[in-house]
């Protein structure tokens, strides 16, 4: 049985990593222990030992884990201490699921990515567009249809004017186009600067021979994202999980022949892809195998949006 603890418990970590925590024991009796939560608000630990079951809370994270000795970690820290505190996890030799981004700059990103690949130790980082159903569902079919030919993608929300947009929020969505086209081999920013905030235009070549598109609008009036992916007789178009209404729609020559939507009951931290993704950490360290996608996986998605800093400052 493997011994997972918890590092911050805050609301995202209560609506999403706990709450899977939490269902993976109720589905999967015997494989995990919830071990220990950690946070510097006791009393906020305490609230989760009570609503998810965790046997023990603590202030300090290495004391718990020279305590307890956990077999795996999942870290929810604020943007400013993720790299810092996966770097010191790494080192005590723990296991991590940790939340994105890499860090508040490129280099913070590769000084992580650096000590997880001289450590060895099994990581992952929370990047649950990747996990996320519908775009499960919609890449699995374009996958059978056959070549990708082009792919798009836009991350469209209302009055987030915040400068790390880009790579603390928009990065899901740079990290979902590279699971769906594979690495970028080149690609162009084009800066739109002039309102509240500054929008993106991208444009990629993928190292597989084709291109594609992506468009961060941070302050448009309304919250979509979605992703197109385009090929000869066929086009699927997906609206993720955290859409007002996630769907997959799915064309073959002129015939619509997928349309799904997400019940509207579905959970967030289900239909947002945070589920699954915790079952691709506890499976891949269940069955010895290194879980993905590792923070070496996701550099190239925090060098793009670093990328676009640069260019638009």
């Amino acid at each position: 049985m493997l011994k997972i603890v918890l590092i911050g418990a805050g609301s995202h970590s209560r609506s999403s990593h706990a709450a899977s925590l939490a269902k993976y024991v109720a589905d999967h009796p015997g494989r995990i222990e919830l071990t220990a939560v950690c946070d510097l608000n006791i009393e906020k630990a305490r609230s989760f030992q009570k609503e998810f079951g965790f046997r023990k809370v603590y202030r300090d994270f290495e004391e718990m884990i020279v305590e307890e000795k956990p077999d795996a970690c999942v870290c929810v820290m604020p943007v400013t201490l993720v790299a810092e505190m996966g770097i010191k996890l790494l080192e005590l030799g723990v296991p991590t699921l940790l939340e994105k981004p890499l860090g508040v700059s490129i280099e913070e990103a590769r000084c992580l990515a650096t000590v997880a690949r001289s450590t060895g130790i099994p990581n992952m980082v929370s990047t649950n567009r990747r996990f996320d159903p519908c775009l499960h569902r919609g890449l699995e079919w374009a996958r059978q249809q056959g070549f990708f030919r082009y792919v798009r993608a836009s991350i469209l929300r209302h009055q987030r004017r915040e400068p790390e947009f880009i790579w603390a929020t928009a990065f899901h969505c740079v990290d979902a186009l590279r699971d769906i086209a594979g690495d970028v081999a080149d690609f162009k920013i084009l800066p739109m600067q002039g309102g509240h905030a500054t929008w993106f235009h991208l444009n990629l070549e993928f190292r597989d021979g084709f291109s594609g598109a992506l468009d961060v609008i941070p302050t448009c009036g309304c919250i979509e994202e979605k992703y197109e992916i385009f090929g000869e007789g066929f086009r699927a178009e997906i609206c993720v999980g955290n859409c007002p209404q996630p769907r997959v729609r799915c064309w073959r020559d002129e015939e619509i022949v997928v349309d799904e939507s997400l019940p509207s009951d579905l959970p967030g931290f289900i239909r947002g892809g945070t589920y699954a993704e915790t079952e691709e950490f506890i499976g891949a360290l269940l069955e010895g195998r290194s879980p993905r996608p590792s923070i070496q996986d996701v550099l190239q998605s925090a060098e793009i949006c670093f990328a676009c800093v640069r260019e638009s400052s």
